[in-house]
């Protein structure tokens, strides 16, 4: 059997990073990275934003049974994501039971590799209970080496980012158009050479802009912000125009004048087209950056939702007389 120096020795190397928690964490109910709290269920930030915040990723969520978002440390055991189990090193005194071949306990088969290496390890895990996160199986192993302090996962906040866009609504435009749209008027007809109208009728934060949401991973925030840049309008004729603005919206009135912010001219009616009418198509050019509390930035390709609608242009009949 080793001396007592030796196994205190031992005991030593396989217990160096592995138990280490957390600043200000309270060992009883769970570590939480900084700026986290643990609720009874798992860690949550201290001030979350909003009421849809649902806590940050710590990094040591298990696989099974799946307690979320779960702590690091707990009771003394720290996380290793290789073994999927929190784990603590056995004391000294426990350790030198289990060894073969004289050990009272060695006949448990425990101590699987060689007598003079290794150490023996509790494992346990986490048991998802309403009101809480309880211990649940637990066992011993033997690990040839300790598997050392467990890190938060590396997170790549683009991947991030792109996650967050991803959940972000972005509702198409609702088109206002003078003359109105055969889709609001049927009978509505414009003339060639009168100025036609258009601008958005439903701006907002999910049409518009700008829209922000954050989310916190493995400690790390990150914030993505979209907005239009500007709406292209085809107007059907083969021309496009680009608008920086929601446009202004056209009332009764203004009598014949060209748009302020927003408008076209068409030459030709629209007598050849299918329907008789021009189909008028308007896209929303999002754009989308994202910042990260490590001071990490970069832009995003957000989605340009598009809508169509239908114009009829005709011409003025000239009636001559005598």
């Amino acid at each position: 059997m080793l001396s007592l120096c030796l196994a205190a020795a031992l005991a030593s190397i396989a217990n160096h990073g592995l138990l280490s928690t957390l600043p200000g964490a309270d060992a009883a109910n769970g570590d939480c990275p900084p700026g986290t709290v643990f609720d009874g269920s798992g860690c949550v930030n201290e001030e979350p934003p909003d009421e849809e915040d649902e806590g940050v990723l710590t990094g040591c969520t298990q696989q099974n049974p799946f307690v979320y978002p779960a702590p690091c440390s707990k009771d003394g055991y720290a996380y290793v994501a290789a073994l999927d189990s929190y784990i603590r090193a056995l004391e000294a005194h426990e350790n030198e039971l289990h060894r073969p071949p004289d050990g009272p306990l060695s006949h448990l088969g425990y101590w699987t590799g060689d007598p003079s290496e290794g150490w023996i390890y509790e494992w346990r895990k986490l048991a998802g209970v309403a009101g809480g996160i309880h211990w649940g199986d637990y066992g011993y192993m033997w690990l040839a080496e300790a598997p050392g302090e467990q890190q938060p996962a590396v997170v790549d906040p683009e991947a991030v980012a792109q996650q967050v866009l991803e959940g972000m609504t972005f509702e198409p435009l609702e088109l206002g158009l003078a003359p109105r749209p055969l889709e609001q008027a049927p009978s509505s007809i414009g003339l060639v050479g009168a100025p036609v109208w258009m601008w958005v009728t439903n701006a907002g934060p999910t049409t518009w802009g700008p829209a922000d949401e954050s989310v916190t991973v493995g400690g790390v925030t990150v914030t993505v912000t979209a907005e239009v840049e500007d709406v292209t309008w085809e107007m059907g004729d083969g021309s496009a125009v680009t608008c920086d603005t929601p446009g202004d919206a056209y009332e009764a009135g203004l009598g014949v004048r060209p748009s302020p912010s927003c408008g076209h001219t068409y030459a030709q009616t629209s007598a050849d087209e299918p329907g008789t009418a021009y189909a008028v198509t308007a896209t929303a050019n999002w754009t989308a950056s994202w910042t990260a509390s490590t001071g990490a930035s970069g832009t995003l390709e957000p989605p340009r939702p598009a809508t169509t609608g239908h114009v009829r242009i005709g011409e003025r009949q000239v009636i001559e007389t005598g």
